[in-house]
């Protein structure tokens, strides 16, 4: 049926048919709200809304076909993440075979014949592998990659320590490692390091992906825009077509965070068929090009400064088709653009502006804003439509490079996923040319404002100042609000009507109360809005405080004395509850804190607590220059819990006779760990020291809520590694995961050799070490440094055992995901030092 609006130039085209990602909630509860429901409707019931209830959206489009999302909690499961993966079209076919049948065995070995992979895989999701239950019961373990490769572990090489002794000479013993096989052929097309395409691509594929943290959310993003394109291209393996001769069953994809422009009602009540006119023009214009499209984007957004730069040159200069005088076409902005006008394309980073009124009851947080054009000139993949030849090259390419999904500098601890709109544009123009990516100077989609998003939580405000300029820039400054003109939600028009009247832009949850009934597009009544109470300094800026303070406090006498709770923070227990894991919460001050409880041995048990989000402030560690980390920052590290502490403790379990009634030295204690199982092995004393006042506030808060420990046992104290303070004197001297960069491992080792050489000289029993060291990062065995080999000769001239690591297992370790927020769970390999205990 045509458009019943005589206006639309579009008004006899068939119906356009949207395809939307969108992550669909299970099924309401009875318990649920219904009026909650209804003020707060999901992202796919408002996408729905919009297209089948505005006059000019469901004349001119088919109500929405949803693609799944992938959430990223999902694909911290290795056969969740594979399922993923070949809905995706990224896994071989001879792999998600082999997977099925793993996966069959394991989970269903009475009928191996009958299951079906896809009912499998079903089951498994409601698994929680690798995880304990809550009566301490282990899980079964299902490995999808059994008959993909095996791994085996390398024992210690015998000979050369023989040798070794023999020759009286320090040679290097080959340590545990693992080495796994490929048991099915590797295809020749693979890219990547020898070790990477050494395994197969599913393998490669989790071994990275494990390791995102945050990032995770990123990827599983890349994964549901991969496999809603699979289905938009659908059966057709033309890999010929391009986008003008391409019929496709949908026509574009969108993300569920886009609002459509449908422009203005007349004074007739017709609306202008705003969005559907413009992506048709964009479809004939792009058609008519002369360099055939392959990518079409219908929305998509950029920096201010960016934004001013394409319409200001880029679209003049690079304009083509014909788009008559309603749109301009052009390719999509690259670096060698940007040089056009002198501008160096890879130098624009974004600053950070914080807002410092404190009469403002607003949240004050940083912010992202961009001064000068470069970087990345246009953002999104929230509207666009690719053509099979590219989506074709685009797998093919994929299939056989991991690295093209995710990447990892030098220096990095973890892989990052690499955007969705980086990887498939740049792609495209490398394949067909840089004329074959479409834009529209006027886009048919917008995001929605103040969306909430979890990914981009940040960038919110730009992205909606960002909308707002580029619907000025393309409509040369005529025309109302760039809002009035965009469907928008009973919320969202709340949202936009407060940023009319007060200038600033507010969040959804700071609304109350129920909306009132508007009209999508016409002005909304008066509501009831509640202020933005949320603290302005977050938990960063707090700890920043503590650490400058004792870096100040260090060039005085104050510095050596020890940390008690009253004198910094006093710990608030009126919110603690349980969470479904028996985790307790509190609060230090403004700064929230969890309980873990870790097992040590069976017959002993220790409960740490740690900062419940530490994602932010150690994410601002790596993210800033060394030099300034200790000022800025301080050492964020001792506010969750390590392995490295796990294995220490577990050696003191091993020596309780020993660690009885000594006095035992902790350098960098963190949360506590072996401070407190040192405690209830019966220690005299236990000095606990660390440099963040954070974690000595931690350390000393669990101890305290331990009755069997005493209370006087437990010594937090400041302690710098680097000062020229000696160590504290001690029986035993432990040091757990403290070596996370060579400055800071050369150090302990200095420490080390301090604590060891001054026992001899006092005449005393030789104090008693362990180190472990679960990170194992470059540059920091301190047992290669010269005062440590000189210290290795004495012993083994004097029969004495040598310092050396020992590598062992950590199987199923359950941790904060330091970038992330969320627990990780996985096996670790630790390097431990044992010395003291049996020295002959």
């Amino acid at each position: 049926m045509p458009c019943n609006n005589p206006t639309c130039r579009h008004r006899t085209k068939r119906k356009l048919r949207p395809l939307v990602i969108s992550i669909l909630p299970s099924s309401p509860s009875t318990d649920d709200d219904p009026n909650l429901r209804k003020q707060w409707p999901s992202r796919h019931e408002q996408i729905t809304r919009m297209f089948t209830t505005h006059p000019s959206l469901s004349a001119h489009f088919e109500p929405p076909v949803f693609s799944p999302g992938v959430p990223s909690r999902e694909i911290r499961n290795r056969s969740k993440l594979m399922e993923y993966a070949n809905q995706a079209g990224l896994l071989p076919e001879l792999e998600w075979q082999l997977i099925c049948r793993a996966l069959n065995e394991q989970l269903s070995p009475e009928n191996v014949d009958g299951a079906l992979c896809s009912e499998v895989i079903q089951d498994l999701s409601k698994l929680e592998l690798s995880q304990q239950s809550v009566k301490g019961e282990t899980q079964q373990v299902i490995d999808p990659f059994k008959y993909l490769v095996k791994t085996t572990r390398i024992e210690p090489d015998v000979a050369s320590a023989t040798d070794a002794t023999s020759n009286k000479k320090k040679i290097k013993v080959k340590k545990n490692e693992h080495e796994t096989k490929s048991l099915i052929p590797i295809s020749p097309n693979r890219r990547g390091a020898p070790e990477d395409i050494s395994v197969p691509y599913s393998v490669e594929l989790w071994r990275k992906s494990k390791t995102l943290n945050r990032d995770r959310a990123v990827f599983g993003c890349s994964l549901a825009h991969l496999i809603a394109m699979k289905t938009l291209i659908g059966d057709d393996h033309d890999k010929s077509d391009d986008l003008s001769s391409h019929d496709a069953k949908f026509d574009f994809i969108l993300e569920d965070n886009v609002r459509a422009f449908v422009g203005l009602e007349d004074t007739v009540g017709n609306s202008s068929c705003e969005c559907a006119c413009r992506i048709w023009d964009l479809i004939e214009a792009s058609n008519k090009a002369q360099d055939k499209p392959h990518l079409r984007y219908y929305g998509w957004l950029g920096s201010k400064p960016n934004l001013s730069w394409v319409y200001n040159n880029h679209i003049p200069r690079k304009a083509f088709g014909s788009g008559g005088e309603t749109i301009k076409i052009f390719p999509f902005p690259t670096n060698n653009d940007f040089l056009l006008d002198s501008i160096d394309g890879t130098s624009s980073k974004p600053a950070t502006n914080q807002t410092t009124n404190k009469d403002t009851t607003e949240e004050s947080t940083k912010k992202p804003s961009f001064s000068t054009p470069g970087g990345t000139a246009v953002w999104g993949m929230f509207a666009y439509t690719i053509s099979p030849a590219a989506y074709h090259s685009l797998i093919a390419q994929l299939q056989n490079d991991v690295g093209m999904l995710m990447w990892k500098g030098k220096r990095m601890r973890a892989f990052q996923a690499k955007a969705i709109d980086k990887i498939i544009p740049r792609t495209v123009r490398e394949l067909f040319g840089e004329m074959s990516v479409h834009l529209s100077d006027k886009v048919g989609f917008v995001r929605c404002p103040m969306l909430g998003s979890m990914l981009h939580s940040q960038w919110e405000e730009g992205f909606c100042e960002s909308t707002e300029l580029q619907y000025a820039l393309s409509s040369h400054g005529e025309g109302c609000n760039a809002w009035d003109n965009v469907w928008l939600g009973d919320i969202e028009r709340q949202i936009v009507d407060y940023r009319k009247k007060n200038g600033k832009w507010i969040r959804k949850e700071d609304i109350q109360g129920k909306s009132p009934k508007s009209k999508s597009n016409g002005s909304a009544r008066s509501r009831s809005l509640s202020p933005v109470n949320i603290v302005t300094l977050s938990m960063l800026l707090l700890v920043n405080t503590l650490a400058f303070a004792f870096t100040t406090s260090m060039q005085t006498a104050q510095r050596k004395a020890t940390l008690c709770i009253p004198s910094i923070l006093k710990a608030s227990t009126e919110a603690v509850r349980p969470n479904s894991e028996e985790r307790q919460r509190a609060k230090l001050g403004h700064v929230p804190i969890i309980s873990r409880s870790i097992q040590i041995a069976d017959e002993m048990n220790v409960t740490v607590w740690e900062m419940e989000k530490p994602s932010e402030i150690i994410q601002e560690w790596w993210s800033i220059d060394e030099s300034e980390r200790t000022s800025r920052v301080g050492d964020p590290f001792g506010v969750i819990m390590w392995p490295g502490s796990i294995l220490a403790s577990r050696e003191l379990m091993k020596q309780q006779q020993a660690v009885s009634n000594a006095t035992v030295l902790v350098l960098g204690a963190g949360t506590g760990v072996e401070a407190q199982a040192a405690a209830l092995l019966g220690a005299k004393k236990v000095i606990a020291t660390d440099i963040n006042p954070l974690s000595l506030q931690l350390l000393a808060y669990g101890a305290s809520k331990i009755e069997t420990i005493g209370p006087d046992v437990v010594e937090a104290k400041y302690f710098d590694l680097f000062s020229k303070d000696p160590l504290p004197k001690c029986d035993i001297l432990v040091a757990a995961d403290t070596l996370y960069n060579a400055e800071l491992a050369k150090q302990v080792g200095h420490r080390l050799h301090e604590a060891i050489t001054r026992s001899f000289e006092d005449g005393h029993t030789p104090i008693k070490v362990i180190v472990t060291d679960s990170q194992k990062f470059f540059g920091t065995n301190f047992l290669e440094e010269q005062e440590m080999i000189a210290l290795n000769t004495i012993f083994e001239e004097g029969k004495w055992k040598p310092l050396e690591w020992k590598l062992e297992t950590l199987n199923n370790f359950c941790g904060s995901g330091v970038l992330i927020d969320d627990d990780q769970i996985y096996d670790v390999d630790v390097r431990v030092i044992r010395w003291g205990w049996d020295v002959k």
